[in-house]
């Protein structure tokens, strides 16, 4: 009987890792959001000071 080996992890790059790190972010504050306030308000976002860029990511997310 043949025994399976696991295969090696890849490292995963610093940027992946960041890009990953941000989505999860994203989703949280978005959970958070549509949880205090019943939807993700952009204006509200946009009055405080995000910029147009991490908007446009956080709707992707």
């Amino acid at each position: 009987m043949r025994v399976k080996a696991t295969s090696k992890r890849r490292t995963k790059s610093g940027a992946a890792i960041l890009d990953h790190a941000t989505s999860n972010l994203f989703r949280a504050l978005k959970k958070d959001m549509v949880k205090s306030e019943g939807r993700v308000d952009y204006a509200k976002l946009r009055k405080e000071g995000y910029s147009e860029r991490l908007l446009a990511k956080m709707e992707k997310a």
